[in-house]
């Protein structure tokens, strides 16, 4: 009788644990697991609480170069109404100015390919002629913004794996950071001829990930809309620089988080 007592006692109290760890154990299933990034990364994307500290040297830091860490000139407006010009009088474009006016650059170098491709034209090459006139102009004696190699050696210093990212052709770019005395701060240069498709889509992004090799967690910085596209397209984090997110949400991007002058990241964790 005592032996079958004790029985029944135990099974009360593993039923009373039980009843106490359901609401516990129903919580830990219901909470977001941590998944592998679309380029491969192990970072989190969400944890309720703890996430858990990447170390600096494996998360990667991927700069946009023009108007983020240089100061460009580059009249993007112009080269959009000289591209549609030229999309026009060769009958390739269809839609409205005003909806080709918001597209990207290589979006609209895209549409001409499309053009050369149906019809034997050769719209794209012309189109990135024009492109690269503009590049070349506006990145002249361009400057750093926000004490920008300082920021990246900082940065560096904390082990942070360092890569630049632009849709620039490879030439300009590194003119351009060698005149600003910013190259040799990054590890990677990405440039439109190291990628098939260029920002907006992520492809950079992974290509720099690829190169930079064992990140866990990726960051792009950047000041435009297609910044955060590519970051969106690849799973990694987008910091917004000189730009709210008011600004951007017509794009539907929605940044990380934003910042109006560089030296902010040395203040943000970038490890969680």
């Amino acid at each position: 009788m005592r032996h079958r007592l004790r029985r029944v006692s135990r099974h009360l109290l593993c039923a009373a644990i039980g009843l106490t760890l359901a609401p516990l154990l129903a919580y830990l299933c219901s909470t977001p697991r941590f998944d592998r990034l679309s380029i491969g990364l192990a970072g989190p994307r969400r944890r309720a609480y703890n996430a858990p500290v990447v170390a600096p040297a494996r998360v990667a830091l991927i700069f946009d170069m023009d108007n983020t860490l240089i100061g460009s000139r580059i009249d993007f407006p112009a080269i959009r109404r000289s591209l549609i010009a030229l999309l026009r009088t060769a009958g390739a474009a269809h839609e409205p100015d005003e909806s080709l006016a918001r597209r990207a650059l290589a979006q609209l170098v895209a549409v001409g390919a499309a053009h050369d491709h149906a019809h034997g034209t050769a719209l794209a090459p012309q189109m990135w002629g024009i492109i690269e006139a503009h590049e070349t102009d506006g990145l002249r004696d361009a400057l750093p913004l926000d004490n920008a190699g300082d920021v990246l050696g900082a940065l560096r210093a904390r082990g942070f794996r360092l890569a630049i990212l632009t849709n620039n052709g490879r030439g300009g770019a590194l003119e351009a950071l060698r005149a600003a005395g910013l190259h040799g701060h990054e590890e990677v240069l990405i440039a439109r001829d190291d990628t098939p498709a260029l920002k907006p889509a992520g492809d950079g992004v992974g290509e720099a990930v690829r190169r930079l090799g064992n990140i866990d967690l990726a960051y792009v910085i950047g000041d435009s809309w297609i910044d955060g596209a590519a970051a969106a397209a690849a799973g990694a984090r987008f910091i917004a620089y000189r730009r709210t997110a008011a600004d951007l949400r017509d794009r539907g991007v929605e940044p990380w988080r934003t910042i109006a002058h560089l030296n902010e990241l040395l203040t943000i964790d970038l490890t969680r």
